[in-house]
């Protein structure tokens, strides 16, 4: 039997269009010519797309002609996925059609199907009879390089204006009341600092009655809190008498520190007297729970303001006379 071997291999790459490029190969078969044509589209890669390859095999009726697994024969691709449909029988001839999804890789050197075999069956021979024949390796064609860009851009640039979301402006103004809040407590703290230095470079008898006065603008008595009026009070009156004697008084009970002032020479007959009276009568609202009012309170106010403000001048002219007896 005269065998005939006469094999067409066609390829078909598409961008806008298709176009078919063909490929001979000559090879041994049997019973009459098998055609492989494969179609592709775009016609160029292009990494942006994907490639939809279809191949096409048409045998004469009584050849099957059996595709093998493509998957791991594509070069240059990094996913590769396909579908082979049903035979069609027409005409004496029998189609196949298997379509590949191909992804380029971006960055590949070349593009390639690499060489496969199609097995044929004949089914007209009495006897079962296999036969199989290779393809040619098929390299699918690169897009040109892009042109680099050269000279100033043709469109100017400009900021773009993008609207904050609602979440945005309020943590904004959150954040925006946070540091006010923040600044204002930094502002707060260093005048009540000022203040404090302030005072403390201040005499005893200023840094007494500033103390009074800020008392004073508290309105214990107004508010009925008579016991922690007269406590503020004759602290202001033994803090006086320690920056201005050096005597322990805020320590001290009242009975301490009438004793201890009975020594000091700083302190006449007269004056402890008064001191006795202010300090005890004091002690009755502050710890026996003697009743006080109004006009209780203003007067212990006027007896401490006549004894601090007696005692510094008292002190005072003391001084001037040191410095007259110096000189």
């Amino acid at each position: 039997m005269k065998i005939i071997s006469n094999i067409k291999f066609a390829f078909l790459l598409c961008t806008l269009s298709i176009s078919v490029v063909h490929a001979q190969f000559t090879a041994e078969l049997y019973n009459g010519d098998i055609t492989v044509n494969l179609s592709a589209e775009p016609e160029v890669i292009d990494p942006a797309r994907d490639l939809i390859l279809t191949i096409t095999v048409t045998a004469p009726s009584g050849l099957q002609a059996i595709l093998p697994d493509l998957q791991d024969r594509f070069q240059g691709f990094s996913m590769a996925e396909d579908f082979t449909s049903e035979p069609i029988e027409a005409g004496g001839q029998i189609m196949i059609n298997q379509r590949w999804k191909l992804t380029p890789k971006p960055a590949a050197e070349r593009y390639r199907l690499a060489p496969f075999a199609i097995a044929v069956k004949d089914s007209t021979s009495t006897s079962e009879h296999r036969f199989s024949f290779a393809t040619k390796p098929v390299l699918f064609p690169k897009g040109e390089a892009r042109p680099s860009v050269t000279g100033e851009p043709e469109i100017e640039l400009k900021p773009i204006w993008i609207a904050p979301t609602a979440k945005t402006i309020t943590l904004w103004i959150f954040a925006v009341i946070g540091a006010i809040l923040a600044i204002a407590g930094i502002l707060y703290g260093l005048t009540k600092i000022s203040a404090k230095v302030k005072e403390f470079r201040m005499s005893p008898i200023e840094r007494a009655l500033t103390e009074l006065d800020r008392l004073l603008h508290r309105d214990l008595p107004g508010k009925g809190k008579f016991k922690d009026f007269y406590v503020e009070l004759t602290m202001v009156v033994r803090r006086y008498i320690e920056r201005s004697h050096n005597v322990r008084a805020p320590e001290q009970t009242t009975e301490e520190f009438l004793a201890a002032a009975e020594k000091h020479p700083d302190f006449t007959s007269e004056v402890l007297a008064q001191l006795k009276i202010f300090l005890e009568s004091a002690d009755l609202v502050k710890f026996a729970g003697q009743k006080a009012d109004l006009s209780m309170a203003e007067d212990a106010t006027q007896k401490a303001r006549r004894y601090m403000n007696s005692d510094a001048e008292t002190l005072s002219s003391l001084t001037d006379k040191t410095k007259t007896h110096d000189l």
